[in-house]
This record gives structure tokens, C-alpha cells and sequence, in this order.
């Protein structure tokens, strides 16, 4: 049985982590004839955009995604292929456009280029960096503290991650944790495992840093310029919310992406800017894009991937 769950851990881990992931909406102040493209790519996985229509910022209405929109996907200058249109049956999910043919490879420069019926054609730039190996991730300091008055415990811990930061040029990484954890029953004296779900690790704006981000969909950003050499021991300090006797942990997936310049700043001026919203204190940040002619991000990341079995 516990080998079928492992199994099964690992598929939802490659699962989430290979998705195609779906984009934050924009709703910036620009030209409403601009198109919004997002898309984010990986080696030996299919190219995947998302294509809407610009709307005001203060606009409430839903997103709005073209199904007419032509996209392909160019190395250098030489043509590869047209991404293809899947239409999602239900109304719930997102169109998308992917390739059929191509799976891109790491340290090649790609260009995209979108165009639709009454906006102006959009083009972006952009390659995946090698991976960074992951030396080492251990897992110490456990505690499980009760909190009667809401029926949980909270276990806390700390992740120490070690990697090789590659080169000499400036690198950036998103570091995205999610925690295994089972639910179960007693019974009879025994530990029934009922089923088991996937938690992605969120950290707290509040201790963001000029090379250190919390990024919006889960994961911390970051660059290496925060650190003094080339061999980064870095420690994350978790805490995990279960409920009493139903809950307990599993094993910690860790993530370690090296992503593109263009995929940190994007998404560390989107998490910022989407985690000041509403406080009148806050600093406006200015949202980086690399579309020429429209909005949005196309950005290469390449992964490396470990999993802790945490024992308490």
C-alpha cells in the first residue's frame, strides 16, 4: 500500500510541477489594442501560451482569451512550428495554444511571435539556463505544537538547501516546496491512511529582501547576488498548519528552478505588486514585461528536483 502511495506522490509531483501553468491576469494601463501573452517553458516539455485581450486596470470583468490568435515559435530566425489551439471543453478552464512537435532545449535562444485579428502582432525573446544541481536539502529542528482553541498542531521545521551556483554571470532561482500530507482515521488501534493531498509551501512578503521575493504562487525568488560564493547553503524555515488526528506529514518536494532573468523579474515585480495592493503605504512598482508590441512574459526555466521524508 505505502509503495502504491509513493508512486502515486511522485506522479502528483511531476504532475504540478509540469503543468502548464496557468498566467496571473493583467489588467495593466496600456493601449487596449495590445495583446497579453504568458508563457513559460522548460526543456523537453511542450511550449504552452496563454493569449487575452488587454483590459483596463481597474476593470473587473473576467480575462478574456482569444481562440483566434496565430502563434509560433521561431529559433533565431528559423521558423519551428505553429502552436495549436486547445479548446477546454469546460467553462472553468483556460484556451491555450502548445506545440506539437518541438520540446526546446536549454541554452537555446527562442522567439515567439502572436498575432490576432485588430491587434498589433507581439514578439518575445528568450532561453532556458542550464540547470543547477541541488547538492543537498535536510530537514532538522522539528516541533509539533498543539492549538487547542482551533483544533490543530503546527508543525514547524527547517529546510537547509544546498547548490552550486553555475558561472560567473549573475543567476536567478524560484525555489517552490510542496508538503505530502495524509489524512487518516484510527481505527482499532491502527492508522488508516484515507488519501493524501499536496500543499505548496506560501512565504511572507513581510520578509522580503532585494534578492529574496515571495513568490505569489508559492516558493521564494531569488538572485545570487545575495550570496558571497558560488556554493549557496541556503535555510528556509517552514510551518505547516494540520488538523488534529486527521492530519500528518509526508515527504517535502523541493524544486530548485534556475529561471531566466526576464522569468525573476517578472514575476518578482507581479508578486510584489500584487502583495502591496490595497495597503496606502505601499511603494507602486513598475511591472516588468518582455513583449515588444504587447504585455506579458515569455521565459525559459529549467529544474532540479528532491524529496525529504520527514520524520517526527
Amino acid at each position: 500500500m505505502f509503495r502504491r502511495l509513493y508512486i502515486f506522490s511522485w506522479v502528483l509531483f511531476l504532475c504540478f510541477f509540469t503543468a502548464c501553468e496557468e498566467p496571473a491576469p493583467l489588467r495593466l494601463n496600456q493601449n487596449p489594442a495590445q495583446l497579453v501573452v504568458v508563457c513559460n517553458f522548460t526543456p523537453d516539455r511542450a511550449v504552452q501560451a496563454f493569449v487575452s485581450k488587454w483590459q483596463p486596470i481597474l476593470e473587473e470583468a473576467e480575462v478574456e482569451y482569444l481562440r483566434d490568435a496565430t502563434v509560433e515559435i521561431f529559433r533565431g530566425d528559423t521558423y519551428l512550428e505553429a502552436l495549436q489551439l486547445v479548446d477546454p471543453k469546460h467553462a472553468s478552464e483556460i484556451p491555450y495554444y502548445t506545440t506539437v512537435n518541438l520540446a526546446p532545449e536549454a541554452n537555446v535562444e527562442y522567439t515567439i511571435k502572436v498575432s490576432a485579428p485588430g491587434y498589433e502582432p507581439a514578439t518575445a525573446k528568450s532561453r532556458i539556463p542550464a540547470p543547477t544541481r541541488i547538492i543537498s536539502a535536510q530537514a532538522s529542528g522539528f516541533q509539533l505544537e498543539d492549538e487547542p482553541d482551533n483544533g490543530l498542531f503546527i508543525a514547524t521545521y527547517n529546510l537547509r538547501l544546498s547548490f552550486e551556483d553555475p558561472g560567473d554571470e549573475m543567476n536567478f532561482y524560484h525555489i517552490s516546496l510542496l508538503q505530502q500530507i495524509f489524512t487518516f482515521q484510527r481505527v482499532e488501534g491502527d492508522t488508516l491512511i484515507t488519501g493524501q493531498y499536496l500543499l505548496p509551501i506560501m512565504f511572507d512578503p513581510q520578509d522580503n529582501e532585494n534578492f529574496r521575493v515571495a513568490h505569489i504562487g508559492g516558493g521564494l525568488l531569488l538572485s545570487d547576488e545575495g550570496f558571497e560564493n558560488k556554493f549557496i547553503d541556503f535555510d528556509i524555515p517552514l510551518r505547516i498548519e494540520l488538523k488534529k488526528n486527521e492530519e500528518k506529514l509526508g515527504k517535502l518536494f523541493v524544486d530548485l528552478r534556475t529561471v531566466s532573468e526576464e522569468y525573476y523579474r517578472y514575476f518578482a515585480a507581479l508578486s510584489r505588486q500584487r502583495q502591496a495592493s490595497g495597503s496606502p503605504f505601499a511603494e507602486p512598482v513598475t511591472l516588468f514585461d518582455n513583449i515588444d508590441g504587447g504585455q506579458g512574459i515569455f521565459a525559459g526555466y529549467n529544474s532540479s528536483r528532491d524529496s525529504l521524508s520527514l520524520q517526527f
